[in-house]
């Protein structure tokens, strides 16, 4: 398999991070590719793979009856229906999502964005990768490789500023968007209003030359935003 380059280490020694407690739910509709990765994550410590899917129906049985911390889930079966998928995870498990794909398509990649997955790496990539991703993405972090977020920012209409320009309050309310929250869902994060939330954004879309929330979510992934302490 070969070995797709990350954004950015986060670490000096990123895969001894260790693994606890990561209950696994791997959606996808090739049973080799299903099969592959449940022996090879099964074999990883503190990971237990709870269940496979192999359809968007069967991904939401599962994440009622399993309720994973962790979906791993192939681009075709994320994106039906608004990527409900992705969506249902959070809202139905609390679980955090990696997309996995074959291609690159931007419009598709920044609508599981907006969704709010977490991570995304092609399904050729080298199994360090995975654990890299899993791990990165547990910790509650972006993990993306780099052809994914050089594809989504092409997306970008115009000039973009540089996210130094944002307040660490807008590059927090930025990062916590980019993971697909709801205005309710930052404030409460953040321990501030809504409509203070709002305000935010629309002043933080007007620095960065930004139309949209997708956009937004799509320039936090290119530079890598975390919240900011």
């Amino acid at each position: 398999m070969q070995t797709k380059e990350r954004v950015r280490w986060r670490s000096r020694d990123p895969l001894h991070r260790e693994v606890t407690n990561l209950r696994v739910l791997i959606a996808d509709s090739c049973p080799l590719f299903l099969l592959g990765l449940q022996t090879f994550l099964a074999h990883q410590e503190g990971v237990a793979v709870v269940g496979v899917a192999r359809t968007p129906e069967e991904v939401m049985e599962l994440l009622r009856s399993r309720r994973p911390s962790l979906l791993i889930v192939d681009l075709a079966i994320a994106r039906p229906n608004n990527f409900r998928v992705i969506r249902q995870a959070h809202h139905l498990a609390g679980a955090k999502v990696v997309v996995i794909t074959n291609y690159t398509s931007p419009e598709y990649l920044a609508g599981a964005i907006q969704a709010g997955a977490l991570g995304y790496l092609f399904k050729e990539s080298d199994p360090s990768l995975f654990l890299l991703a899993i791990r990165t993405v547990q910790e509650g972090k972006p993990w993306i490789q780099r052809e994914f977020t050089e594809a989504l920012f092409t997306l970008l209409k115009g000039p973009v500023p540089p996210p130094q320009i944002l307040t660490p309050r807008e590059r927090s309310v930025l990062a916590l968007l980019a993971r697909g929250m709801t205005n309710k869902e930052i404030a409460y994060q953040l321990r501030i209003k809504p409509g203070t939330v709002k305000e935010h954004i629309s002043r933080l879309l007007r620095k960065l030359n930004l139309r949209n929330r997708t956009e937004a979510a799509v320039y936090a992934a290119h530079f890598d935003l975390s919240p900011q302490a």
